[in-house]
C-alpha cells in the first residue's frame, strides 16, 4: 500500500539546473522506500511538488526522463505506475551504437557468444528431459519451416531461450532479450541467410552434446556454432566500412 506522507527527505529549497535530476533521485527513493512492485500507483506529479515545493515543469521533465530509462510508466487518464524492470535503454543505446560504428555489431556479438558459452555447462547440468523434447520439437518445426519456404528466425531465438531458460536467471533473459532484438532490428538480409543446413546441424549438435549431459562437448559445438555466424557479421561490418569510406570521398 502507498503511504500517505511522500519521502521525508525532499528539500523545499532545491532550485537550479539539478532540481530534475534531484526530483528523479527522489521519484526513485520513493518507490524503494515505499517497496513499491511492477504496476503499483504512483502519486499524482502534482503532490510530488507540492512535498519538493516546486512547480510541475522538474517534475514532468522528471518522469519523462524516467519514462525513458524503463523505471516508469505513464498511463494517459490513470497516472504513473511503476515499470518492471528492463534494459530497454540499453536496447536503444546498442542499436544506435551499432549503426553508427559498425564495429559495435561484431563487439555486442562476441559478448553475446563469451556470454551463452560461459553459462552452457550450468544448461547442460540442469536441462530437464520435457526441455530436450522442446529443443527436439523445435528443431523439426524449424526444419519444416526451411523446407517450406517461410521465416524461420523465430526458432533460432526460441531455441537459445529454452537452453538459457534452464537457469531461471531473468536477468539473464532481458540481456539476451536485448541482445536478440539489437540483432534483429539490424534488418540485414545477409545476417539470418545462411546455409541453412549448416545451421541445422550445428544447433542439433549442441542439442546432442546436451543429451549426453557432456559440458564440454556442448560448448564445443556452440563456439562453432556461433563462428559460423561470426563470419557473416564481419563480413558485413567490412561491406559498411568500405561504403562508409566511399561515401567520405563523395
Amino acid at each position: 500500500m502507498i503511504k500517505e506522507t511522500l519521502h521525508p527527505k525532499a528539500d523545499r529549497r532545491l532550485r537550479g539546473p539539478s532540481l530534475s535530476v534531484v526530483t528523479q533521485n527522489h521519484i526513485k527513493d520513493y518507490i524503494i522506500d515505499n517497496n513499491l512492485k511492477p504496476g503499483d500507483a504512483l502519486p499524482a506529479e502534482g503532490e510530488f511538488a507540492r512535498e519538493l515545493g516546486v512547480s510541475r515543469g522538474p517534475v514532468r521533465e522528471a518522469v519523462k526522463s524516467l519514462e525513458s530509462l524503463g523505471i516508469l510508466e505513464v498511463r494517459h487518464g490513470e497516472g504513473l505506475f511503476v515499470r518492471e524492470w528492463n534494459f530497454d535503454p540499453v536496447l536503444a543505446t546498442l542499436q544506435f551504437g551499432m549503426r553508427v560504428s559498425p564495429e559495435t555489431l561484431v563487439e555486442m556479438y562476441q559478448i553475446r557468444k563469451w556470454l551463452e558459452i560461459a553459462v552452457i555447462g550450468d544448461a547442460v547440468k540442469k536441462i530437464s528431459d520435457d526441455e530436450l523434447l522442446q529443443l527436439d520439437i523445435l528443431m523439426l518445426q524449424w526444419e519444416r519451416a526451411i523446407k517450406a519456404g517461410d521465416e524461420y528466425i523465430q526458432f533460432d531465438e526460441a531455441f537459445h531461450r529454452i537452453i538459457l531458460g534452464t537457469l531461471h536467471n531473468q536477468t539473464l533473459m532481458k540481456l539476451f532479450s536485448s541482445f536478440w532484438l539489437a540483432f534483429y532490428n539490424l534488418e540485414n538480409g545477409e545476417l539470418y541467410s545462411p546455409d541453412h543446413d549448416w545451421v541445422i546441424n550445428a544447433h542439433r549438435k549442441v542439442v546432442e552434446a546436451m543429451k549426453e549431459r557432456d559440458p564440454e562437448l556442448a560448448r564445443q559445438a556452440l563456439q562453432e556454432q556461433f563462428l559460423g555466424f561470426q563470419e557473416r557479421i564481419k563480413k558485413i561490418v567490412e561491406l559498411e566500412k568500405q561504403q562508409q569510406r566511399g561515401g567520405k570521398e563523395m
